[in-house]
Parts: C-alpha cells; structure tokens; sequence
C-alpha cells in the first residue's frame, strides 16, 4: 500500500499534472489541424464509449458471470463491423439535416416538434446523470483506495468529489463552450479525448500483463489454476442464462448511436467518408484490445478473493496488493482518464440540449432575451451554468444513491435508460408512417416503464420510497417492478430491458397508427426514409443564390400578407422608410422561409412551381398578376383532378360539406349507396336537402322524417368527432364516421356493413347454442363427478377404517408364529427330521403372514395417500442420512441372492421428507431386487442445477417401452414368466408415485427389455446445510441382571403372543391389558422396559398411561411404544416424549433388535 502520509498530495498533485497535460493537448489541437491524422482520431474519439465502468465494472461482471467478452463491447463491434450502415445512415441524415445533439436528430425525423426535442432533453438529463455519477464514483473510490481515505463520513462540502466535479466542470467550460455554434467541430477538446483513450488502453493493458505474467507463467498457468478452483469453476460452468448476455450485447449495440456523447462524437466531429472507414476497423479492434485481459483479471481476482477487501477496482487492487506502486499509479490515471473523458463529453451534450431545447425557449417565451445586447454570451452562459448544474446533480446522485448499487449496475441502468431512444430513431429511419404523437407515445411508455422497473427499485433500496412498492402497486402481485405480468425468472435488466423496449415499439406503432400525420411530419419521414431533399437547392445558410431580395419581396407581396412579408425582410428594411437597406441576393434561410408562406396558400407544388421559375431568372413571364394566377389556377385544376380520384378510389363511401353547410365533395359510391338519382347532387347543395333525401329513403332507419335531418344537421353544425350504426328501413346496417377537418369542413364517410353485422348475428346465435350446450354437458359431468368422487371417498374411507382392525390379528398371528419357530428350535428331540418339518411348516406360515402383511400395508399406504391423511414434514437434511441405512439394510438381501448392490455416497444436502423419502427409494430398491435374478443394482445421484437426482440402476428383465407408462397404475403387473413367483398388487409404484407427487419430486423411468431398467427421482437442493438435531435418549440400561418387561396392549391375543415370544427370548415378562391390571400385576416392582399399545380401550393412550405409571414408579424407564397408526401426529407424540416406535404388524428380529438397543 501506498504510504498514506504522502499518497495524499503525491495522488492528488499526480493528478493534476495530468489534467493539466490534457489542457495542453486541446491547446495544441485548437491552434493545429491534423488533417492526415483525423481518420485515427475520430476513431479514438469513438473509445469514449470506454467509460470507467469499462476499466473497472466490466472485470465485475466477469467475476459474476464467468464472460470471455464483454456483451456491451459484443454489441458494439457488431454494429460497427457487421450493421455499420445503420451509422452511417444515422450520420448522413444527421449531417443533412444539421443534427449536432440527439435529442435534435429524433425532434428533426418528428416534424422539428420542440416538444419532442424538449422530452428527448428531459429524458436525457434523467438517464445519462446515473451514468456520470458512476464515473464520479469510479474516480472517487479509486482516489479513496489508492490514498487509504475514505469520503463516508464527510460532508457534502467537504468532499474531494466535489473538486474532482469541478475541475471537470472547468474542463468542459473552457474547451466546450468556445463558440454558441453547437456544429462546430471543438478539435482540441477532440485530441485530448483521443490521448485519454489512448492512455486508458495502455494503463489496462499494463496491469493484464503484470497479473499474467508477472504474477503466473502466463495464460496457460493462470487458467490451469483457475480450473483447478472449486469456486471458479461453479462460476464458469454453472451460469447459462443466454437472456442476460444478449440484452446486455443489444443495448451496448444501442448504446453506440443512442449515447448523447457518441452521438456527438460520431456526428458532429464527422468530417468524411474515410473517418467511418477507418473506425469500422480500429474502433472494434480498439474494444477487443480492452477487453484482452478481462477475463484473465478476473480469474486472478478470484484465485486472490481472500486477499482482496471486493470486487469494484480490480485493475487497481491487484497492483496495490502487491504494492506495485508505480503500476498502481498507471492504473489510477488510467481510470481518472476513462472517467473524465465521458463526463467532460455527456456534460457538453446534455448542456447544449439543455439549452437549446429547454431554457432558450423559455426565455424567449416569456421575453426575457428582449433586454441581452448580445445573445452569443447569453447562451455560452447558459450552457456554462448548465454544465455545473449538470455535474451537481451527478454528484448528489453519487452521494445518496450510487452505494446502493455496483460500478457495473449504474452503467447497465443507464444503457437501458439511453436505449429507449432505439425505436424512435431507427423505426424513423425505416418507416415512413412513424409520426410525432406515436412518438410521443413511445418516448413516455418507455421511460416510465424504466422508471418502474428499474429505477424507482433504487429509490425504495435507498429509502426514498416505501419498500412496500417492491410488492407490486396497489398491492398487485403482477405490477412487481421485478416481476412485471408475471414474469418473475428474469434478471431485472433483461425484464426491464424487454418490457420498455417491446411497450415502447408497440407505443410508437399503435400512436402512428391511431393519430394521423401532420403535412411537417410526412415531409420529415419522407426526408429520413428516402432521404428525398424537397426544399430547392442546398446551399449552406450564409451562401446566396442569384435571386435578389427586391424580386422576392414583390413576389411574396403578391400573395403573403404584408405583416407576415415585413417580418421576414425587417433585417434588411429601414425601419423608417420601409425600403429595402440591401437588395442583394437571398441567402437560402430567406429562400425556405419564402417556400414555407407560398406554401401556406398556393399548395406545395405551388410553391416550388414560382420559386423555380423565379430562380431560373424566368419572373419576366409573369410580367402582371393575370399570368401568375392562371399558372397557378393549372396548379389548383390539378389538386382538384388529383383530389377526385383520390375520392373516387376509395372503398368507403364520403361526403364533404363547407362551414356554410353546403356540399362541396362526394365519391360515386356515395350516391350508389342511397340511389340519388341523376344530377341530384352538384357542388353547393345544402346538406339539409341531402339528408332530407336520405331520411325519406328510409336510410336514416324508420322514425319522423323532420326529427332524423334536424338531428343529423345538428351533428355536421357542431362539428364534434362521431361514430355510430344506423339500421335502414330496407333492413341494412350503415355505419358513419365523421371528424371536422380544415377550413370549417366537415367530412362524413359511410361504410355499409350489413353483410359482416349479419355474420356477427349468426356468430352469435352459433355462440348461444354452443354455450348452451356446454352448460349442459358440464353439468352432466358434474354429477357423474360428484358420484365418482362419493364412491371413491367411500372406498378410502373403508378402507383406512378397516386396517386397523385388520392388522391387529395379523400381528398376534406373526408374533405366535415367532414364538413356534422359537420353541420348535429349542427342542430336544432325536427325530431331527421331523423338527425340520415342523420349521419348515413354520417358516411358510411366517412367509405367508408377512406376505400377507406386506399386501395389506400397499392397500393401507395408498388409502391413507387417497384418503389425505399422510402430511410431508420437508426440511433440508443430508442424503446420506437417507441412503446410508437404506444400503445397509438391503445388502444382506442383495447378498441372499447372490447380487452385486454398489452405492456411491453424496454429501449433498436436499430439501424432503426423510420419512416419505425413505419410503420411496425402498420400494424402489425393493422392486429391483425382486426382479433382477442375477448382475448387480447401482444407486448414485447426479446434480443438475438446482436439483439433485437419485438413480437406481437394476440388470433385471426389464420392460417394454409400451409398459413404461403404466407400471405407475394402481393393480399394474408386466406379465412376465421369469416373475411371476414374485407376489404383490401391483400397487408399489403407485405408492412411489403419489408420494412424489406429495412431496413435488418428480419420477421417470427408463428401461431395455432383457438389459434392466433406471428408475430416476429429482429432489431440490437445499440452499443451506442444517444441523441435524438429535433426539434425547431415553435412560441407558446398565443394570442387565434382572430384565422385567412389562406389555400393555387392549387386544389378548397380542398380549399372549408377546408373552410366548418375550418368555422364550429368556425375558421375564409381565401383561396386562390396561393400566389397572398392570399395577395390580407388579405389585410394586418397577419394569426395566414398557411395550405399550398406543390405541387402548375407551380413548386411553399408552402415552397417558405411561404418564400415570412414570408418577407411581417416580422414574423413567424406556418405553417402547407399538401402533398400527401411521399418522404424523402419532408419531410426533411418540417422539416428544423420547419413546421408541414400531408399527404394526411387529416383525420378530426387529422387536427382539429394539429390544437388544435399549437394553443394551
């Protein structure tokens, strides 16, 4: 690290050194031209683009994203390499229509509207601010770091930002306000722009050098490392979202053209062709030079991170660290430089749109300029102010809101921001029917869906709004700023960037389309899209043409109103005499604006028919007003020739009628609709009588005849918009539309759209029976649902009521089966072979209880899933808590038949019920050994993403790929001789599967008839790693000498079977069927162990008469409790109690197992 006590004024003198260097490369630019260099410059000029989020953001979000190339710099390069024409368009239109600001360019294609001028301004201020804070941030934090001072605590005032502010204020003040014309090419400020690019290359690609080969042996020993990093590789192998790359690679394509600052650079200081040839390739090769060791230091970033305080100034903390200091130093002014560049540039543009478009206007509005002897001053001094202002709105925007967000989220904020130029400026160049008001609509839409989605969040981050809003307006789920319409697995650039561009595109079609083009807008588009010059020939303003002002002025006189003519040569008149003071030629401002009154009253065509003449030195023609006039009466013969086929080609049928009421305009269609009879209508009947006749004919539909022509000749008087469908006496439907158009006229069209209002009619009747009959359907298969479901609920129902009941016999039954094997093998007998036959007898009657045993606990599993009564307790918990006990239970099974059973263990953590889980993957370990006779079952898991997959690997038989899809049915078996030993309902799968669908894990399964089959289960991750907790223990047994249990259960059978067994096993053993008997049958003594029934007579649970019993015992012993109730209530309140469990049916080695452990 840098010694702080010099770093300070070492720094801050290090940095004025170089700015002070930057004034002198403007001064020798502004005294020199470099024409042969200009190519070069201009492309250099275009690297402003690489701001500081370039030199530090950009590492940032490789470190985030894993990116080999920047997507911004992505788009760049392709519009420069692949859609440059698009720029070169952008330029010549620009150029031709002398566009020196974007906000200029997109007012110039909308009709010069001011208004469009003034909220491209707005918008500007609003989006570009962020994006100059974020430099004042680089540059600042960069400061902080290398001088080891922070600005937290300090006051605004008292902040070096605020000098940083200034002097670039300075800066732009001196080099970009020499001169009020905003065209003007500012060459000095240019090369200055152009040695920053260079020194922030360099600066860039010093430090890549030193962290690949300074610090590793290159490339290759760098990205060997990095792969060997768990925590690299999860970043460069998990991420695979195309969607933010691609947003982020549109809007750095936008960006190139739609950035004030480019926009300026790319136009203004434009001097030829060979300027955009020559940076269609250095300018790419410029970004991918720049881009050359982002990867690389982000890699050694992430090999360092223990060592590193963040991620934010990379390309400086790497050289501090390893206290480099004279690279550190190259590395800070190569950040100052990318930095200063943008502000310097954005604060000139938006200051010239601010004035121009915004604060001049206002003051010759309210006729403030009136009293400014010299206007120059006036508007460099407005421009000056605004820069200031400009820059302390970035820095006040950096001191409350830029902590809340990184170097590269401020960048991409303001990208998107700038993008919502895109559709007005390159739909203006393609499409002709684009106009002001759909412009409007598309410049609003946009911003204000930017201004939801992206920028108000910063705000609520900050505080300054209610964090509430994050939830959606008005409390609506859907209206989420992140989450727009429901669209909640974006990243929030890519659905900020996607909703405001697609509302923005479809504002500016739709507001086309609805709102009719002005005479100005259709020019303009036509100017744009087929770059057609209508004016007279270009000259530049202050070039004359042979034409005087004395031959224009008679002319104008002729036709203009002599106020609206005095206005326009009032520069040149003597104020006192009113004659002309110079009568020289005109100058081409005077010539367009003599173009634009002519066209006022002669029409266009007009217009240009006497100025051409007038500039070909013809005007001798029209030596008297006679002569002028019967031209321009061809002209008028000629609109209205025009005007009448136009009218006559129309599908519709129209009328048009004067401010006097009387017809002036029809079409043929028209008079066909009604019948009017031959020679009925001319030019100057009265509407009254058109209606008259219309109403008589019944077209007006029935009624009086005088209430229909007053009611239709109140709506032509009134002159108000109207659309409405008036039924005809003859039965047809006509639809009218009529709208006030110029000069007091009105304008009517009629459409007869009886056929399509007959369809409409027959579509409806067609929709009503439909309708009809649905509902009656739908309530057929309401019923026959309901009884469906009634007969399906009264089946669950038996069955979960009835196996209970069931599972008692079958119990004591399997538990006196025990007990017969038992005593058979202690016999003493000399006949061993009929001992044999009495084990064997007795082992098939246990065979057959536990198949028995196995088939009724299918039948009350899937009842109990039916019957919802099963509840998942999900929570995170290891897989290997799950899958350890589960091999360890199989093996010996596998081992009995002679099958290889491989387990590959996991650490992972996963998000399930272990209970139900369990259940799952032992049915399914179950299945595969009872149909693999031979080879080997695998289970492993593989991770994909969020989720984790457990395989199960058989080399069984095997199925038939027509039978995969329903072995998941409930009473499904594949018929197959190799299996049919194997017993069972069919019901197993379709355990697993509804156990699935409770806990939401997905099964699928694949298989090869005679290969074997895979049965896959998919699982979520958990996202943190719980402590398991483990329960308390019940009292540990030391004392084995003399081992009373006692067994309390309501079913005799039961109790005498556990007698029998236990007292074989060599346990002394007292039974009672409630509590009463036990404590009569003790006498006093205190069990070593209780096996309890949990469902007792009369609503008695063993759980309360142990509670009783520990009361009179004044001790607690274990307890094991034993239930054929499989609810999770059950087993809850066995578990708080820290009792041991076992369901019924009771098998003997797991009885005698639990026993042992407790005991023991």
């Amino acid at each position: 690290m840098i010694d702080y006590f010099n770093s300070i004024w070492t720094v801050s003198s290090l940095s004025l050194l170089y700015i002070g260097m930057l004034f002198v490369v403007a001064i020798i630019g502004n005294r020199k031209k470099h024409l042969k260099l200009q190519p070069y410059i201009y492309s250099l000029t275009l690297a402003i683009f690489c701001t500081s989020w370039a030199f530090y953001g950009v590492i940032q979000q490789a470190i985030n994203n894993g990116w080999l190339l920047a997507p911004t710099y992505l788009g760049a390069i392709a519009l420069m390499t692949i859609g440059w024409k698009i720029m070169a368009r952008i330029i010549h239109v620009a150029k031709q229509e002398n566009s020196t600001t974007i906000s200029d360019f997109i007012a110039a294609r909308y009709g010069h509207s001011r208004g469009i001028a003034t909220l491209v301004s707005v918008l500007c201020l609003v989006g570009i601010v962020p994006y100059i804070a974020l430099q004042l941030k680089a540059v600042s934090g960069s400061f902080q770091l290398i001088t080891n001072t922070t600005s937290v605590q300090l006051s605004w005032y008292t902040d070096p930002t605020l000098v940083i502010a200034g002097i670039m204020a300075t800066f732009s003040i001196l080099f970009g306000t020499r001169s009020i014309d905003s065209s003007e090419s500012h060459q000095g400020m240019m090369l200055a722009i152009a040695f920053e690019s260079i020194v922030k290359l360099v600066a860039f690609l010093a430090v890549g050098i030193f962290a690949v080969y300074g610090l590793y042996n290159g490339f290759i020993d760098l990205f060997s490392q990095a792969l060997a990093d768990q925590t690299v590789q999860t970043i460069f192998t998990d991420y695979s979202n195309p969607s933010v790359y691609l947003t982020h690679a549109l809007i750095g394509g936008i960006a190139i053209f739609a950035l004030p600052r480019q926009f300026h650079v790319a136009v203004v200081e434009y001097k030829g062709q060979k300027d955009l040839q020559t940076a269609r390739w250095m300018f790419p090769l410029y970004l991918i030079l720049i881009n050359l060791f982002v990867l690389p230091l982000a890699l050694v970033a992430l090999l360092q991170r223990d060592l590193l305080p963040g991620f934010d100034f990379i390309t400086l903390q790497i050289p501090l660290l390893h206290e480099k200091t004279g690279l550190a130093l190259v590395a800070y002014i190569g950040g100052l430089s990318a930095g200063t560049s943008m502000v310097i540039i954005a604060s000139i543009t938006l200051a010239t749109m601010m004035s121009n478009e915004i604060v001049l206007p206002l003051l010759i509005k309210l006729n403030l300029q009136k009293n400014s002897k010299d206007i120059k001053d006036k508007v460099l001094n407005i421009r000056r102010i605004s820069i200031v202002l400009i820059l302390l709105l970035a820095f006040f925007y950096y001191r409350l809101l830029s902590q809340y967000h990184s170097l590269s989220e401020i960048g991409l904020l303001s990208f998107v921001a700038i993008s919502q130029f895109a559709p007005a400026m390159l739909i203006g160049l393609i499409w002709q029917g684009a106009n002001r008001k759909g412009a409007y609509w598309a410049l609003g839409t946009g911003f204000v869906t930017w201004c939801y989605c992206l920028f108000l969040p910063v705000l609520s981050n900050a505080g300054w709004i209610p964090s509430e809003y994050m939830l959606g307006l008005f409390g609506l789920e859907f209206l989420r700023p992140y989450e727009l319409f429901g669209f909640s697995d974006l990243n929030p650039i890519v659905h900020g960037t996607f909703w405001s561009l697609f509302l923005n595109t479809l504002a500016l079609i739709i507001g086309s389309l609805y709102h009719k083009p002005s005479f100005t807008d259709l020019e303009q588009a036509q100017r744009f899209v087929n770059q057609v010059v209508s004016h007279p020939p270009q000259k530049s303003q202050s070039q004359s043409y042979s034409i005087n002002k004395e031959d224009l002025k008679a002319l104008l006189q002729r036709f203009i109103n002599p106020v609206k003519v005095e206005t326009l040569f009032k520069d040149y008149t003597n104020p006192l005499t009113g004659r002309l003071i110079n009568k020289g030629a005109v100058t081409e401002g005077m010539l367009k604006a003599s173009d634009r009154l002519l066209s006022s009253v002669l029409g266009r065509r007009g217009a240009l028919l006497l100025l051409r003449n007038l500039l070909e030195d013809k005007t001798n023609q029209y030596s008297n007003l006679n002569s002028i006039m019967e031209e321009v009466s061809e002209v008028v013969m000629f609109n209205r020739d025009l005007l009448n086929s136009v009218l006559h080609s129309l599908n519709h049928c129209i009328t048009v009628v004067d401010e006097n009421l009387n017809l002036v305009a029809w079409n043929q269609k028209f008079a066909s609709l009604y019948q009017f009879p031959a020679g009925f209508l001319y030019v100057g009947l009265s509407a009254e009588a058109v209606a008259r006749f219309i109403a008589e004919s019944g077209g007006y539909g029935d009624g009086d005849v005088e209430d229909l022509v007053q009611r239709r000749i109140g709506e032509v008087t009134n002159r108000m918009p109207l659309h409405y469908v008036r039924k005809t006496s003859d039965g047809r439907y006509i639809e009218l539309t009529g709208s006030p158009i110029s000069a007091n006229r009105y304008i009517t069209i009629y459409n007869d759209i009886t056929e399509y209002r007959n369809i409409e009619n027959e579509l409806r009747k067609h929709n009503e029976m439909l309708e009809e009959r649905v509902q009656e359907r739908t309530q057929e298969l309401t019923l026959l649902n309901q009884d469906l479901q009634k007969a399906n609920s009264n089946k669950t129902r038996f069955l979960a009521a009835a196996g209970h009941d069931l599972v008692q016999p079958l119990n004591s039954a399997a538990l006196f089966s025990a007990s017969i094997i038992n005593k058979i093998n202690r016999l003493s007998t000399q006949n061993d072979t009929d001992k044999e036959a009495l084990i064997t007898v007795a082992k098939q009657l246990d065979a057959s209880l536990s198949s028995a045993e196995s088939l009724l606990n299918e039948l009350l599993e899937i009842s109990k899933l039916d019957a919802d009564i099963v509840r998942a307790n999900v929570h995170s918990f290891p897989l290997s808590q799950v899958l350890n006990s589960l091999i360890e239970e199989f093996k010996p099974l596998a081992q009995q038949k002679h099958i290889q059973l491989k387990f590959v263990n996991s650490t992972q953590w996963v998000t399930s019920d272990p209970v139900l889980l369990r259940r799952i993957l032992q049915n399914l370990l179950s299945n595969a050994l009872k149909y693999c006779q031979y080879g080997k079952i695998l289970v492993g898991t593989r991770r994909h993403h969020s989720h984790l997959s457990i395989e199960i690997y058989d080399t069984g038989v095997g199925m038939p790929q027509d039978q995969l899809t329903l072995i998941f049915d409930e009473f499904h078996r594949i018929q197959d001789p190799t299996t049919q030993q194997e017993k069972g309902l069919g019901l197993g799968l379709s355990i697993v599967q509804r156990m699935c669908r409770l806990l939401q894990h997905t099964i699928s399964v694949r298989s090869q008839l005679g290969k074997g089959s895979c049965f896959r289960v998919d699982i979520p991750i958990s996202a943190s790693q719980e402590n398991s907790h483990t329960k308390a223990s019940p009292l540990s047994i030391t004392d084995q000498q003399d081992q009373l249990i006692l067994c309390i259960d309501n079913e005799q059978q039961i109790v005498d079977g556990m007698e029998h067994l236990l007292s074989d096993w060599g346990y002394e053993i007292i039974t009672a069927c409630n509590e009463a008997q036990a404590i009569e049958r003790l006498n006093g003594r205190t069990p070593m162990l209780t096996i309890v029934d949990y469902h007792l007579d009369f609503g008695i649970t063993g759980l309360d008469v142990m509670a009783h019993l520990q009361q009179l015992w004044q001790e607690v012993p274990p307890c094991l409790v034993i239930t054929a109730d499989y609810t999770e209530e059950v087993k809850k309140n066995i578990e708080s109690q820290s009792y041991f469990l076992l369901k019924k049916p009771v098998k003997a080695m797991a009885l005698r197992a639990t026993i042992n452990k407790i005991l023991n």
